[in-house]
C-alpha cells in the first residue's frame, strides 16, 4: 500500500522575515527537489543559535508548488476554502485546501492518488501569523472523514504548532550554509473505521527551515516531514520520512533574474514571465540527461513571453542567460 501518502504533505510551504514566519504560503511556481538521506537526520536540536548539518542526500525528482483559488466544487466539499495548494510531478497532482481567516490559518482538506482527507467537522488549525520565534500553538480538536484505498471512516487528534528553533543550517552537498528560524508541527490522530474506534493511530512531524537573511526567498530552504502510520485493520505498519529542499534558493541569481518565472505545468507551449527587461538573452530546454530540445539566441524579454514547444511528458530543465549572468528553472510537462 502506497502508506507513504497519509497525510505526508499536509504541511506546506511558508514564509519566513528575521526570526519569524509571517505567512503561510510561499511563492507562486517555486520549484522543489525531493531527496533522501543515507542515514536518519538529526533535527534534535532546539532554541537559539544552533547548528544542523545535512549532508550524504540524494535527488529523487522535482515538483512545482502553485496557489489557486478553490473552484465552486472544491468548495462544497471543503467549506470555507480560501486558496488550493497544488503540488504538481510527472506523476500528477496533490492539493491542499486552505483557510484564512484575519490572521488564523487552517487548513479544510487534502486530496492525493489513494487519499482524501477532509476536515470539514473541525479544521486543522496551525495559529495566528506572524509567528515569531517561540511561538506555540495547539489545535486540541482536529477531526473529520477520510477514503483511503477502499477504506472510509471518521478521524480525530491534535495539531501543535511551534517556532522552536534559529541558528546554522549547513547542506554541505549544495555548498549552502545559511541563518535560518525553523517551524515544528506534530499531527496526532486517531482513525475510525464504520462502527469501529480507534482501529488505528498517524503521527506526522515536520521539521521546516527557512533561511531568514535572504529577502528574495519566500519559500523554505529544507523540510523534513515524517509519518508513522500504524493501523492493523489496512495492515500498515510503517514509517516514512520525505524531504525536500528549495530548488533555486541555493545559488544567488542576479537582479535581472530575481522576477523570472516558469508557467508549470507546460500545455502546448512554454510560458516565461520576468519582472524587467532582458536584452541579448538566450534560452535553452534540456532534458535531465542533458540532450537540447530547443535553443534560441539574441531575444529580448520583457513580461511574458510564449514559445510554441511540443513536449513529451517529463522533466525539463529550462535556462535564460545574458551577459548579467543565467538561472536555471524546471518545467513539467504531463
Amino acid at each position: 500500500m502506497k502508506t507513504k501518502l497519509l497525510f505526508i504533505t499536509l504541511l506546506t510551504s511558508i514564509i519566513s522575515w528575521a526570526q519569524s514566519v509571517p505567512s503561510f504560503h510561499g511563492d507562486n511556481n517555486s520549484d522543489f527537489t525531493a531527496l533522501s538521506a543515507a542515514a536518519d537526520l538529526d533535527h534534535s536540536p532546539t532554541g537559539a543559535n544552533q547548528t544542523w548539518t545535512f549532508s550524504d542526500l540524494t535527488e529523487l525528482g522535482g515538483f512545482v508548488y502553485t496557489y489557486v483559488a478553490p473552484t465552486s466544487q472544491e468548495l462544497t466539499t471543503y467549506p470555507g476554502t480560501t486558496e488550493v495548494i497544488v503540488a504538481t510531478d510527472t506523476n500528477g497532482s496533490t492539493k491542499m485546501y486552505t483557510k484564512t481567516a484575519g490572521s488564523q490559518f487552517s487548513i479544510t482538506g487534502l486530496t492525493g492518488t489513494d487519499l482524501n482527507i477532509n476536515f470539514s467537522t473541525n479544521n486543522a488549525t496551525l495559529g495566528a501569523f506572524p509567528m515569531a520565534y517561540g511561538y506555540a500553538n495547539t489545535d486540541s480538536n482536529v477531526s473529520g472523514n477520510y477514503t483511503y484505498t477502499t477504506y472510509s471512516g471518521t478521524f480525530s487528534g491534535t495539531l501543535t504548532t511551534s517556532v522552536d528553533a534559529t541558528g546554522t543550517l549547513n547542506l554541505p552537498d549544495y555548498n549552502y550554509s545559511g541563518t535560518v528560524v525553523r517551524l515544528k508541527t506534530v499531527l496526532n490522530i486517531n482513525l475510525n473505521y464504520s462502527f469501529l474506534t480507534n482501529v488505528g493511530t498517524v503521527t506526522q512531524t515536520s521539521y521546516i527551515y527557512y533561511d531568514i537573511a535572504n529577502p528574495f526567498n519566500n519559500n523554505p530552504i529544507f523540510r523534513s516531514v515524517t509519518t508513522a502510520a500504524v493501523v492493523p485493520l489496512m495492515a500498515i505498519n510503517q514509517t516514512n520520512t520525505g524531504l525536500e529542499k528549495y530548488a533555486t534558493a541555493l545559488a544567488t541569481p542576479t537582479n535581472d533574474f530575481t522576477g523570472f518565472w516558469i508557467e508549470n505545468p507546460a500545455q502546448n507551449s512554454i510560458v516565461l514571465h520576468t519582472s524587467s527587461a532582458l536584452d541579448n538573452t538566450s534560452i535553452k530546454v534540456t532534458d535531465l540527461l542533458g540532450k537540447t530540445i530547443y535553443e534560441a539566441k539574441g531575444l529580448s524579454l520583457s513580461g511574458t513571453y510564449e514559445m510554441p514547444l511540443t513536449l513529451t511528458k517529463g522533466i525539463y530543465l529550462v535556462t535564460i542567460a545574458n551577459d548579467q549572468g543565467s538561472i536555471t528553472k524546471k518545467l513539467l510537462k504531463n
